[in-house]
């Protein structure tokens, strides 16, 4: 049925009935969680003990589906699916498992979240908290997450993860648990370790985020890289020709119906196909991504554009021009002033002068308001943002935020939408987004102490080091694990052994890496740890040396925020 375009915000509203909270009984023992969080969990019924595909995103949202989950079978939990790392697939295991749960995912899995969980975390907590809006309400203009009703995570919610038990990296590893016979495959798309679940006995397929009820996210806006479409295409190729009469997404509601099911994947993978192809010939002439997207040079065929699935709710074809240029020839668009831009301060500063400064500027940003021309309005509010001369900031902020809400607008996903929004609120100084304390130290806690040393170097503030050598050995008694951390031409450099041809500065032994992990989260100082035993200092000639604290101390220091 053709897809009636004239209304973003209704059309996002009309999709909210994908995201009913309810669970779908698809088959005798499969079941469908659907709205108590932003994906999908599924349940499946064993001979001697239930499956789980999928967490949730935070230990309350899967505490939520628990509960009705044990309604309909309260065997054990015998065995946990991830089908990808994304937390809203992962966050909640500890909810379902028991000592003998067994977690299985792909052996890419644990290495992409040890990079999320750890390296970068604080920026993609910002970001995917404006991506599903996670701090906006009815009240602030949340409509949905696009694919989910709304991502329940924010600074109050806690994380249930557990680490995979069993993984595996080659096509495909079959599995026979609780009765039930299952194949995972390798079906890379949404992320490099996706994985679809084929239930051949009941010819049931777990198609994980590679196919939803939304045009798919070549690239998030929260921050990821770009996905390969090629190979997301060579993934749909592998579901649709099992000629399932069963998929169960992730996101969004079943569907039932060899033929339909087939032919929705065919078509999914052809609007991915299409944008990647015509995308390529554009950039073959010379085109830059600005010149594709502001001239619509790739706009989908009528037949796709109007299809149910290709929807863009979720990803849209503009980031996906983006996203596919960027995979091919990077971060330069090849027009020759972006080799070096100005600084956005500078920049902003021409761009004020030259339009006659900040009050003839701010005259126009209304005009270009009053002319319904919202984008060139941001681009000179941004501008009046930082260089904001002799206007009112107030005066300019108003401004600024009656324009995202106006963007927001008419804005059919809802990822872009849920960022003005979420921006509007950031603007008005409603909202901080950032990790709560407790959530770094539940991240801390979870992560091995490789990862925890690992993440010093990306936190290493050189500006303020006064020295420009430094060797720390670290020696962790109950694990007996070595590691030597080096300060040296600016850099941090983590090893996970000792170099016996080296003396260190500092040699320190800590009883157990609780007690570290409780230093870098400054919940125990260092100097208490002294006072305790917890640790002990030694010096280059390898005798006690407590003064060694004060050095200990402010190497520390480095790393704060």
């Amino acid at each position: 049925m053709p897809v009636d375009h004239s209304d973003p915000v209704e059309c996002l509203l009309k999709h909210n009935e994908e995201f009913t909270r309810q669970i779908i009984t698809v088959l005798p023992g499969i079941h469908c969680a659907i709205g108590y969080g932003l994906a999908n969990s599924i349940l499946i019924e064993g001979n001697d003990g239930n499956i789980i595909v999928d967490t949730l995103e935070s230990r309350e949202s899967a505490e939520d589906v628990k509960k009705d989950f044990d309604k309909i079978s309260s065997k054990p939990v015998v065995a946990i699916i991830y089908t990808h790392n994304h937390s809203d697939h992962v966050f909640g295991a500890e909810v379902f498992a028991n000592e003998t749960t067994k977690v299985y995912s792909h052996a890419k899995t644990l290495e992409i979240l040890d990079k999320t969980m750890n390296l970068v975390q604080p920026i993609t907590f910002q970001r995917a908290a404006r991506q599903f809006g996670v701090y906006l309400n009815k009240e602030t203009g949340h409509i949905n997450s696009g694919i989910g009703s709304l991502l329940n995570y924010n600074q109050t919610n806690r994380r249930a993860y557990l680490p995979p038990t069993d993984t595996f990296s080659g096509r495909s590893l079959e599995l026979d648990v609780a009765g039930r016979k299952l194949i995972l495959y390798h079906a890379p798309g949404e992320t490099d370790d996706q994985i679809v679940v084929h239930m051949p006995n009941e010819n049931v397929l777990l198609a994980a985020d590679n196919i939803y009820k939304a045009f798919p996210n070549i690239y998030a806006i929260r921050g990821t890289t770009t996905r390969d479409p090629i190979q997301w295409i060579a993934s749909l190729d592998l579901m649709r020709n099992l000629r399932a009469e069963y998929l169960i997404p992730s996101h969004t509601k079943p569907m039932v119906g060899k033929d339909e099911i087939y032919q929705t994947i065919t078509v999914y993978r052809d609007a991915v196909q299409f944008v990647h192809d015509q995308t390529i010939r554009c950039i073959n002439k010379g085109l830059t991504p600005d010149e594709i997207i502001g001239n619509q040079l790739v706009q989908l065929p009528k037949k796709l554009n109007q299809h149910p699935y290709l929807q863009q709710f979720y990803g849209n074809v503009p980031w996906t021009i983006r996203a596919v240029f960027d995979r091919y020839l990077g971060w330069f668009s090849g027009k020759t002033s972006d080799l070096h831009k100005d600084a956005p301060k500078t920049h902003a500063e021409n761009l004020v002068k030259f339009g006659g400064g900040a009050k003839e500027v701010f005259a126009k940003a209304q005009s270009a308001f009053q002319e319904e021309k919202y984008r060139w309005t941001l681009e000179l509010v941004e501008a009046l943002s930082l260089y904001p001369e002799d206007v009112n900031p107030s005066e300019i902020n108003e401004l600024h935020c009656s324009t995202l809400e106006k963007l927001a607008a008419f804005e059919t996903s809802a990822n872009g939408r849920n960022w003005y929004m979420t921006k509007r609120l950031e603007i008005q100084g409603l909202i901080h987004i950032k990790p709560s304390e407790k959530q770094i130290i539940e991240t801390v806690s979870k992560s091995s102490i490789k990862k925890c040393l690992q993440v010093l170097p990306v936190n290493f503030n050189y500006q303020k080091a006064e020295i420009e050598n430094l060797v720390i050995f670290f020696h962790f008694n109950d694990t007996n694990e070595k590691y030597s951390v080096e300060l040296r031409n600016s850099i941090v450099d983590v090893q996970d052994c000792w170099n016996e041809q080296i003396k260190p500065d500092l040699a320190i032994e800590i009883k157990t890496e609780r007690i570290w992990k409780e230093i870098l989260v400054r919940a125990k100082t260092p100097m208490d740890a002294l006072d305790n035993k917890d640790i002990s200092i030694k010096n280059q000639q390898g005798d006690d040396y407590p003064e060694g604290i004060l050095q200990l101390v402010q190497f520390l220091l480095l790393f704060a925020p």
